[in-house]
């Protein structure tokens, strides 16, 4: 898992048996909580968005701010900023 904000390695729960696994960005304090599929600490009115599969930069639309939509075109990951949501992080993610 890499942080959206930077893009680097997030550490990984340890130990992976933990009741309620989190993936945290000692860079950013970002936090992904994988139980309840939840980002935690995402700044507001991000115009950059790295992809948290790849850690590579997301592709904006519309091309000028505000972006809307953020799209990896490498994972098919992909971020709605004005929800706030996430889509096709789950497939990438093993099972609990």
């Amino acid at each position: 898992m890499f942080c959206p904000v930077c893009g680097r390695a997030m550490r990984e729960p340890v130990p992976t048996t933990v009741p309620y696994p989190m993936y945290i960005c000692g860079q950013d304090g970002v936090v992904y909580d994988r139980r309840r599929d939840r980002w935690h600490g995402l700044p507001e009115g991000l115009d950059r968005v790295c992809c948290p599969i790849c850690g590579g930069a997301m592709e904006a639309e519309p091309r000028e701010p505000p972006h809307r939509m953020f799209f990896c075109f490498q994972c098919g990951t992909s971020f709605d900023r004005e929800q706030g949501q996430w889509y096709g992080l789950a497939y990438f993610l093993p099972p609990l």
